[in-house]
């Protein structure tokens, strides 16, 4: 009589296609049922924890980001059609009781799985291609903006090389033309950008050591001459400002009819220049000083507001022109509804990297260093940069995340970006592009988890780790849903990561499950699990949880409530571990769109009209009260309790693979009939649950023993419970555990004791 220990589960749910590899390495660890169970990375699995109600959205599908500005300071925002609301400590931001609070975004719902984001310190910055970038910027908790980038320096693409000219009406403005001598403008160059550059006949300026006073301004970027001419007693100043800032003296020379200055400078960023002379004693009118850029072109951009013709646009410039005579020196706008908007975004080596858009969807481009809104190209290490990568195919940039080097995934190839140098920076003159593996991404934002990245394949139904292998010298790309393809069956729409208590890629699919992959690659544990619910996933996100319970999962769930679809914003109880390990009964929470009463004892519990006709399961002060249907948003207790949680039941199922107890004195145990006569379940912290074999009847796991009161809760039980389930002989070997009740059930081992025909 084989007795067979079923110590781990933590190989997660396999394919149905993998039942008759009992030769696999993971067979034995592996279920084929794991679902509204979590797996732990040591072994067992918890059922996992209900789902807190929280609010109801509107009709409409939405989106969930998370946004941690500190670890203890973390928002849910809830992205709907045109409009963002938030969330904090478990409950909706608002103005005053009652009136939440919301900005306006200019994001349909069709657009919103496909918004990409970063986020620096209280700012995040969204992408998505069909729209300019915007920034989220919070103020306060309840004071956020949503705007569109007003750039410093916006991209733009290679300069003009032909004849055409463009002639601005104007220096300065809000409303000028720009007109061009051909066909170069197109309706969707609105809000885009020009770039408008005129070589300068004199690219110097100059004043006469005569008396004290300052020169003209000169418009500088890169490396500038500063000379002295003649024989002169004063001191001069060089100046320098930044827009319309102050004027600061970066430079002194003081000269008493006995020297001459030469001297140079180098400006990363534009600025105007200037000669100020103070303390002037002697000097003829022939004396002089004089400042020259050896950039001859000044650089305007202007912001086009208004199509007129192929030939003629109206806009608002944004930097001021240098003349108003026409160029051939001229630059499109990289970012604009003609060309395209951004479609992913990363912050790397203190850059902000956008990657593809429409027109040029292979290129990726990097702000000045620690200057996030400045795109201006240049040669300096710290400059803006822009690079294409090379490749036999033009495949959009589909994601991007930054570790040692930055990771750039196409729908192609995935690629590793990084200074030519080791263990140097990317600058203009320093970049290294390595493609790394050829699977090709969807287009969806990937993460880093564990220092590892994850992304999910072209056609959406693979999770792919994207990490370095020290045999190979580079990163590859392995399938984590090698072995349990059938869970992506409906294709992945969004993934977010939990890294605490436990380390989970939780996934919404288009079949509207939920699943989970618990993943510490350091000790090989990759197990995926399903849950499910009584309506549809639609959105998934995390946060940072308070305490010691871990991070939060948020989720967007489509329900059915009295026959009329409905959207809830509900979030798993983050502070299951604590309670399950106090064993505090009265707080556990495993039920769904479930709500909790705390406060004087009570038959009555109100509040629940999101439930309205809807049977329930219901926690009395730590003990299951029979279900009851929801009426007038109440329900009616049986005896008066002080802390009653009330919700949607949810079974949770564990299915291990089918028993196999090897290789038997006569042959292979496959192909034999099984007849399983008595169950060991070994369980933790729990009560209740189920044992059912070989598709019969299901058998109680009885908590209470006889020398328990009666008429209050059993103890919580850790150890063996052994169920008698003598069945007759099966084909399959087929042993399951469940749990229905709003109760925690931990399983740590099976052990079936069972006969195998003909052994």
């Amino acid at each position: 009589m084989p007795v067979q220990l079923i110590p781990s589960f933590n190989s997660g749910e396999l394919s149905p296609r993998l039942e008759s590899r009992p030769d696999l390495e993971k067979y034995a660890s592996a279920c084929r049922t794991l679902e509204n169970f979590i797996i732990m990375p040591y072994g067992g699995v918890n059922r996992r924890p209900g789902f807190e109600y929280i609010a109801t959205v509107g009709p409409l599908r939405v989106r969930l980001i998370g946004f941690n500005f500190s670890t203890t300071t973390n928002f849910i925002l809830e992205l709907g059609q045109f409009y963002i609301r938030f969330f904090s400590n478990g409950a909706r931001v608002e103005t005053s009781p009652g009136v939440l609070y919301q900005i306006g975004s200019p994001y349909l719902r069709e657009q919103l799985d496909d918004i990409q984001y970063v986020q620096i310190n209280d700012v995040m910055y969204l992408v998505h291609p069909s729209h300019p970038v915007y920034k989220l910027s919070r103020l306060s908790d309840t004071n956020w903006t949503l705007a569109e980038v007003a750039w410093a320096y916006p991209a733009f693409r290679d300069e003009n090389t032909t004849a055409t000219t463009i002639t601005p009406s104007a220096t300065t403005g809000n409303s000028i033309t720009l007109t061009a001598s051909a066909a170069v403008f197109a309706a969707g160059d609105v809000g885009g950008y020009y770039q408008v550059v005129h070589k300068r006949t004199t690219a110097y300026v100059e004043r006469a050591i005569s008396s004290t006073g300052a020169s003209s301004a000169l418009r500088v970027i890169g490396p500038w001459d500063f000379r002295t001419y003649g024989t002169w007693e004063a001191t001069i100043n060089i100046q320098r400002r930044y827009g319309a800032g102050p004027w600061e003296t970066i430079r002194t020379f003081r000269g008493t009819s006995d020297r001459n200055i030469s001297t140079s400078g180098d400006e990363a960023t534009e600025c105007e220049l200037r000669i100020n002379v103070t303390q002037w004693t002697s000097g003829a009118a022939t004396t002089r000083a004089y400042i020259e850029a050896l950039d001859a072109g000044v650089y305007g951009v202007v912001k086009i507001t208004g199509y007129t013709s192929p030939t003629v646009v109206t806009g608002s410039v944004q930097k001021e022109l240098f003349a108003t005579t026409a160029t051939e020196f001229w630059a499109e706008g990289s970012w604009s509804p003609r060309r395209g908007f951004p479609r992913t975004v990363a912050m790397h080596e203190q850059r902000l990297f956008f990657g593809g858009n429409t027109a040029e969807p292979q290129t990726i481009w990097g702000s000045k260093i620690n200057d996030f809104e400045t795109f201006r190209s240049g040669t300096y290490d710290d400059s803006a940069l822009a690079f294409t990568i090379a490749s036999s195919e033009s495949n959009a940039i589909n994601w991007m995340v930054s570790q040692q080097v930055l990771c750039v995934g196409t729908a192609g190839y995935e690629y590793i970006v990084s200074s030519s140098s080791s263990d140097a920076a990317i600058t203009p003159s320093s970049i290294n592009i390595r493609p790394q593996s050829h699977f090709g991404s969807k287009y969806s934002r990937a993460l880093l988890a564990n220092e590892v990245t994850l992304f999910i394949q072209r056609q959406g139904r693979k999770v792919r780790e994207f990490v370095f292998q020290f045999e190979k010298d580079g990163y590859v790309s392995a399938d984590l849903t090698l072995l349990a393809d059938h869970v992506t069956s409906g294709g992945i729409t969004q993934i977010a990561f939990q890294s605490q208590p436990d380390a989970i890629l939780w996934v919404v699919t288009g079949d509207g499950n939920l699943a989970g992959m618990t993943y510490e690659r350091g000790q090989n544990v990759v197990g995926w699990h399903r849950h499910t619910t009584d309506g549809v996933f639609e959105s998934v996100a995390t946060i940072y949880g308070e305490g010691t319970g871990g991070d939060e999962v948020w989720c967007s769930i489509l329900r059915v409530i009295n026959g009329v679809p409905v959207r809830f914003i509900e979030r798993m109880d983050p502070a299951y571990r604590e309670t399950l390990e106090a064993e505090t009964k009265t707080d556990w929470f495993y039920v769904d769109a479930g709500k909790t009463y705390s406060g004087a004892p009570t038959v009555t519990v109100t509040g629940l009209s999101h439930l309205n006709g809807e049977t329930v399961s219901i926690l009395a002060d730590g003990a299951v009260v029979p279900a009851q249907i929801v009426t007038g948003g109440q329900v009616t207790l049986p005896r008066a309790a002080s802390v009653v949680t009330v919700g949607l039941p949810y079974t949770s199922t564990l299915k291990p693979m089918p028993l196999d107890p090897g290789q038997l004195p006569d042959g292979s145990a496959q192909g034999r009939k099984f007849r399983v006569n008595r169950m060991v379940v070994r369980i933790y912290k729990s009560l209740g649950g189920e044992v059912e074999v070989e598709d019969g009847e299901w058998d109680p796991i009885y908590s209470r023993d006889t020398a328990d009161p009666m008429g209050s809760s059993p103890p919580v039980f850790t150890g063996d419970k052994t169920v008698m389930v003598a069945r007759p002989y099966e084909d399959k070997g087929t042993i399951q555990v469940r749990q229905t009740q709003p109760l925690p059930l931990t399983v740590l081992a099976l052990i079936p004791i069972y006969d195998v025909l003909g052994n």
